[in-house]
């Protein structure tokens, strides 16, 4: 039975409050042997480990360094230094010299311990060392103790299925006196009574606490009943046949999108879709007989030579915009190139975030020019691990003024409802978009029109990753998107209130977008049943669409997923399990790059991370669903007023997640980013191995209210680095 802990806060983290001294400089706490002058004294290996060692062939100054060289698909390399004493809560940074010589993914962790030496947590990842390579250069990567820490502990790794080649020298930890004032003036702390604070973003709630306005959520109006216009017999997709039903549903769906939209109606049975569809008109809608009675089997698969051209067909004419997608069995996959005749094309190289990668795409107009028009062989090649070489080879006639508009299902999603996205460049504000505004005042109006869906961004430029102390090298993170209701010259007038800042220091502009709409999937279940990084249904640059009453079994990638999403709705769905569970983003269920979108009556199990949001997610609400064997997340990329509400989530390690029961991360990650303000954990209940809710660091005036944490180890709620109000 998990002791049920009261929630804990680390007030030196959330208040600004400093439990410990403040020590005027940085005070150094020297790793023994750290700088390895000494060979391996200090440090330990565990038994047989034969990817690290010690080396005089490359230093940052002295005679030796550590050297890693993790070559092989295993856990990957370890080192652990000796234990370093401490007091209490504070903050420290590791500091140290690396040289890349090739790869990504070495991790730099940092256990902290009890008087006793037994761990406080099972392992607090610092940062990942990733970056410049072919030289020496410093690193600083930041964490954090708690009161009960007497001792810190090194561990360096290279993480699972990531092949690096890397030196270490002169490692050390810095006690750090930072300012642990809030780095910026809060916003979200607010009161009813503080009328003069309060925007149309907010709305006082019956128990006088000030929450983020989530009244537009989901599906506007409801998900509507959408009359058939088509069944997928009239198009020659038949049950229980055992043929590919994939051409037929793409009929379908095109010939339902023509008429402007209905139901394409799937009878009782069993159909099998042996290449994706990617449905490209409003209005379009695909139903079952419920989700015990329509079963759809997904069975797109790399043939056994390994490697194929997935588009063009052989002896395809080529032009400037044909796409060539060449698909590569993945397990083990470390590059896949594309060559005409002899010329290289393009070439994929495996990196930290590559998880299942089985897909590598260039056009037309990356054939360089030293290639005459005419025919040509296009060749794909895969390279293994093992030293396995894969290759396809296919006929073109390469033709620089052909147009090519055919139109190529997108092998993101078994079933991809995708709009065309962004179709006019950048207008940059005038002047700053603030939290609550409802007009945008802009450099200019160009073409748009009442009635335009607008995406807003704020890049994210060096001063704000100063700000914010975001590591991340890449990413989007300050994003909204919304409906143009009114321009008046330069003044544009927004359906909805901005729920955060929008500046023009940092070059905020607006884009007009071309979603998809009112599209959805009901009553039917999807399977799938290769190992192919391949969401089952994905909606893509949609809004106003759905998924109702489905169930995912085995997906690829994510089972039901919103990326670019916005007043999208999933429920009363099942999602069971997942081919792979590895990084790189694999796994997920919730809401990325997406705005007001709704979960509800959702149930999971075997996931990775479920719930979650990420990249810029903003107003999406998670509620009244259980997750069982996942942790939940925010999981990169500044996601703000978010909701979980009336869930359980029962967190494991067994599928790829972290242990904790809430997770969201810290800005010293260089590969997720911080996150933002004003979250809302409200009346779930948590269960984990390691802390119930970890927030990683500058999340703004989060609201944790009337929560259950069932923990094993560890605190009930955790923040650190600039976390206040």
């Amino acid at each position: 039975m998990k002791p049920i802990l009261t929630v804990f806060l680390n007030l030196a983290w959330i208040t600004g409050l400093i439990l410990a001294p403040v020590w005027a400089d940085d005070t150094v706490l020297p790793i023994p042997n750290g700088d390895f002058e000494n060979g391996l004294e200090g440090w330990t290996l565990p038994p047989g480990e034969t990817m690290v060692a010690l080396t005089s062939r490359q230093t940052a100054g002295g005679a030796y360094a550590l050297e890693i060289v993790d070559t092989l698909d295993t856990l990957g390399a370890r080192v652990t230094a000796t234990r370093v004493p401490v007091q209490g809560a504070d903050a420290y940074e590791i500091r140290g010299q690396v040289f890349l010589v090739s790869g990504e993914g070495l991790g730099i962790f940092v256990r902290a311990l009890d008087k006793n030496g037994a761990p406080l947590s099972r392992r607090s990842r610092a940062g990942t060392l990733s970056g410049n390579q072919g030289r020496w250069r410093s690193f600083s990567l930041s964490f954090y103790t708690v009161d009960e820490t007497a001792y810190i502990e090194l561990n360096i790794r290279s993480y699972n299925r990531i092949q690096v080649h890397a030196y270490l020298d002169d490692l050390h930890f810095i006690r750090v006196s930072k300012d642990l004032r809030p780095p910026w003036e809060g916003q979200y702390k607010l009161k009813p009574g503080e009328t003069h604070r309060l925007t149309p973003a907010d709305v006082v709630g019956p128990d006088g606490i000030v929450y983020p306005n989530w009244t537009r959520t989901g599906v506007q109006g409801g998900i509507p009943v959408v009359n058939p216009i088509v069944t997928l017999a009239d198009l020659g997709g038949h049950p229980d046949d055992d043929r590919d039903d994939s051409e037929a549903l793409s009929r379908a769906c095109e010939a339902a999108g023509q008429k402007g939209g209905g139901a394409v109606l799937l009878k009782a049975g069993t159909y099998h879709l042996d290449r994706p569809v990617t449905v490209r008109h409003s209005g379009v809608v695909i139903r079952g007989k419920g989700a015990d009675q329509t079963r759809v089997i997904f069975r797109y698969a790399i043939p056994e030579s390994g490697a194929t051209f997935f588009h063009p067909p052989p002896n395809s004419r080529v032009g400037r915009d044909t796409r060539l997608e060449l698909h590569c069995r993945p397990e083990g996959l470390q590059k896949m190139t594309v060559r005409a005749d002899s010329v290289t094309v393009g070439v994929w190289n495996r990196g930290q975030h590559s998880g299942n990668t089985f897909s590598y795409t260039r056009y037309g107009r990356h054939i360089p020019n030293t290639l005459p028009d005419g025919p040509h062989t296009l060749t794909g090649m895969a390279e293994y691990e093992d030293g396995t070489v894969r290759t396809t080879k296919i006929p073109i006639v390469l033709d620089r003024t052909f147009d090519d508009t055919r139109s190529v299902p997108s092998t993101r999603g078994a079933i991809t409802f995708s709009g065309t996205g962004r179709r006019t460049p950048g207008i940059r504000l005038a002047k700053d978009g603030k939290r609550g505004d409802q007009t945008l005042t802009l450099e200019h109006a160009g073409n748009l029109q009442r009635g335009d869906a607008i995406l807003i961004d704020a890049p994210a430029t060096k001063r704000w990753k100063t700000l914010t102390q975001n590591a991340c090298l890449w990413g989007t993170y300050r994003r909204y998107e919304v409906l143009v209701t009114s321009v008046r010259g330069s003044l544009v007038t927004l359906g909805q209130p901005l729920r955060i800042d929008f500046p023009v220091v940092d070059s905020a502009y607006v884009r007009k977008m071309t979603p998809i709409t009112q599209c959805g999937i009901e009553d039917l279940s999807l399977e799938q049943t290769e190992n192919l990084w391949i969401t089952t249904v994905l909606f893509s640059n949609a809004w106003n669409c759905w998924a109702k009453g489905v169930t995912v079994k085995k997906c690829g990638r994510h089972p039901i997923y919103g990326s670019m999403a916005k007043w999208c709705e999933i429920r009363d769905c099942t999602f069971d399990d997942a081919w792979f569970k590895g990084g790189g983003g694999t796994a997920y269920v919730g809401w990325q790059g997406s705005w007001d979108c709704l979960m509800e009556n959702v149930t999971t199990y075997k996931m990775r991370h479920a719930p979650l949001f990420q990249w810029a997610a903003s107003g999406c609400v998670i509620r009244n669903s259980t997750f069982y064997e996942s942790d939940a997340q925010w999981h990169a990329g500044w996601t703000n007023e978010n909701l979980i509400e009336n869930c359980v989530v029962t967190s494991i390690r067994g599928h790829g997640g972290y242990g904790y029961g809430m997770w969201a991360s810290p800005p010293e990650d260089a590969a997720h980013g911080p996150n933002g303000p004003r979250n809302v954990v409200y009346n779930n209940d948590i269960s984990s191995v390691r802390a119930g809710l970890w927030m990683g660091g500058m999340n703004e005036g989060w609201l944790i209210l009337h929560n259950r944490f069932a923990v094993e180890r560890g605190q009930g709620v955790f923040a650190k680095t600039a976390s206040f109000d």
